[in-house]
């Protein structure tokens, strides 16, 4: 009865490890170019630079008026917002 315990929660140990590691280590569903194109949709103009950060992507633009501003795209969900920094 005790190694049939033992052997289960070692079972679900083992076979656990690999979501909880995939979990950790999500990969981005978002690429560099969508980040971009993304951007572009929301705030029209030319892309300069696409930085990949921790969690997000850092789209620079130059619009119609010559104003530069940065874009942040979330490299899960494609979220994108105006980074006013």
């Amino acid at each position: 009865m005790l190694r049939s315990l033992l052997l289960l929660i070692m079972l679900s140990v083992v076979t656990l490890t690999p979501d909880a590691m995939a979990l950790g280590e999500q990969q981005p569903q978002v690429t560099k170019e969508q980040a971009a194109n993304l951007a572009q949709q929301r705030f029209p103009g030319k892309v300069l630079k696409v930085q990949t950060e921790n969690r997000h992507y850092r789209v620079r633009l130059i619009q119609a008026d010559g104003r530069v501003i940065t874009v942040l795209v979330d490299n899960r969900t494609g979220r994108v917002e105006r980074d006013d920094k």
